[in-house]
């Protein structure tokens, strides 16, 4: 079973021996609105998600950690070799773990599981209309990575450092992920897109 993004930050804090103040003090924000993380009450930003997980040493994916993500390895070998194929290289698509934005129009599913064994990591996002990818700001990733979408069903607004682009079902975009940038559904249907980085950034 998915725990829920609020356990997880307590849980991983408390393993971490912060107090909330310390927490808050490390990411730029009060004690109040851990608190309200922690109990639920309110939903980080993307941004939000990425301090939070460099203040705890992991990445956003850790907030969405499966306990049941523990299944047995399949061995292959027919006509060859034999090889250790992990159990977790299959994801369903009714197991996906999933993020909802706090804007509520927007939610990501993971396509992958295991994701520090992997050198890249793809996750598709549903975008209700006028659900964007953060609103404190543009994006960023860490240096030396790359990202890549594609556009699967309806259509997008993409800003990359301030050159902008409506991207269409079958569009597709490559660039690097340090470069500040911004997406929106500025349509009147819903969105759907795949977003693929290497290495892994969530």
């Amino acid at each position: 079973m998915q725990i829920s993004f609020s356990e997880q930050l307590r849980r991983t804090r408390k393993e971490k021996k912060l107090t909330v103040e310390q927490l808050a003090n490390k990411v730029g924000c009060s004690k109040s609105y851990i608190s309200q993380l922690e109990n639920d009450v309110a939903k980080p930003s993307v941004t939000m998600l990425g301090k939070l997980s460099k203040a705890l040493d992991g990445q956003i994916i850790d907030f969405f950690y499966d306990e049941q993500n523990n299944q047995k390895d399949i061995v292959v070998g027919v006509g060859g070799p034999e090889r250790i194929i992990a159990q977790n290289c299959l994801v369903t698509s009714d197991d996906r773990r999933t993020i909802d934005y706090p804007d509520g129009k927007t939610r990501s599913q993971f396509l992958t599981r295991a994701v520090y064994q992997k050198k890249m990591q793809p996750i598709l996002t549903i975008i209700e209309p006028g659900g964007e990818s953060n609103q404190d700001g543009p994006l960023q990733h860490p240096p030396g990575s790359q990202e890549f979408i594609m556009v699967v069903k309806g259509e997008i607004e993409f800003d990359a450092e301030g050159k902008f682009f409506t991207l269409h079902a079958g569009d597709t975009f490559y660039f690097d992920g340090d470069v500040p940038h911004h997406w929106k559904n500025a349509s009147d249907e819903v969105a759907e897109v795949l977003f693929i980085w290497t290495p892994a950034v969530w």
